[in-house]
């Protein structure tokens, strides 16, 4: 479901230490309050980015080997050198490659080990894949998590390729508002299409899925409350308190927020005759209410978004 997205909380990181003593906030960060077993070498750990998504990276000698409990992110990582596996509970070891992205769901615990100088990190946000997800039509219950892919797919290498474009705008602090969502958006959105998304449907309840599946397919048209709890076949009370158990949602504010994205991709792409045009096809018909709620949503107004774009 779209969920709200966070304040812009740009920060920068930078640790040197032993590493042993990498300290609570990199214990927590990566699910290692167990510790790593490996030689007392030098550890060197910086990065940057917001609270959705940051680019992190960590130089350290030795052999490393331990645990990774649930983590607050999903990472997307590779090495830069020697050897690394990765051990999901119950499942096959997985062996990192020079170069080649591997994603830790956030959710999952990992058993690792670690020959390898340099290690680069991309961090995502529950909360910005669930968007990006949403903004493609799927919607999901439960922690999300991911497989692999083998090596050398079209979308591992379109990933390579929007990392190498976007780094460094990620570490850019005067990137920001519009442009920073937009990057956010458009990395999350690679990292979606390389890595199979795994969980279980959202739609457990029979009602909502048809609801769902009408608003996706039908969002351009007039839809009121009534119709849609004709839809679901329960009253429009019971289409509410649906929403509100399996989406933690309104009907009426999973539609607005469904055709503000839909709105949002059509003048992000440029291709708009006007901002009025667009906000009229997805059933917008107050143009001051519409540019008040996508302002609170995108962080600016459509004109500013079009005006951009054509730019």
């Amino acid at each position: 479901m779209p969920l709200p997205e966070r304040p812009p909380t740009f920060r920068t990181y930078r640790v040197v230490a032993v590493s042993e003593h990498r300290g609570p906030e990199l214990e927590a960060t990566y699910g290692l309050s167990e510790g790593v077993d490996g030689s007392l070498d030098q550890f060197q750990y910086s990065g940057a980015g917001d609270a959705d998504l940051s680019m992190r990276g960590a130089t350290v000698e030795g052999t490393r080997v331990g645990r990774m409990q649930q983590r607050p992110d999903h990472i997307v990582f590779w090495i830069g050198d020697g050897t690394a596996t990765v051990t999901p509970d119950e499942a096959e070891t997985l062996t990192a490659t020079p170069g080649r992205p591997m994603l830790l769901s956030a959710g999952v615990v990992y058993d690792f080990t670690a020959d390898t100088r340099k290690v680069t990190m991309l961090h995502l946000s529950e909360e910005l894949l669930r968007r990006c997800l949403a903004a493609r039509g799927v919607h999901l219950a439960g922690p999300l998590a991911f497989d692999e892919q083998p090596d050398g797919t079209d979308a591992l290498r379109r990933l390579q390729g929007e990392l190498r474009r976007s780094t460094p705008g990620l570490v850019d602090p005067t990137v920001t508002g519009a442009a920073r969502a937009a990057l956010n958006a458009r990395v999350a959105d690679a990292v979606v299409c390389a890595f199979p998304v795994r969980a279980v449907p959202v739609a457990a309840s029979t009602a909502v899925s048809r609801v769902l599946d009408l608003m996706h397919h039908d969002a351009r048209t007039a839809l009121s409350l009534e119709d849609l709890a004709a839809a679901s076949g329960l009253s429009v009370r019971g289409l509410q308190n649906a929403f509100a158990r399996d989406l933690g949602t309104t009907p009426t504010r999973y539609l607005r927020d469904l055709r503000l994205d839909g709105a949002h991709r059509e003048i992000e792409a440029g291709e708009a005759a006007s901002v009025a045009d667009v906000a009229r096809d997805w059933q917008f018909h107050h143009l001051g209410r519409f540019a008040s709620a996508y302002g609170e949503r995108f962080g600016e107004r459509p004109s500013e978004t079009l005006r951009r774009q054509r730019g």
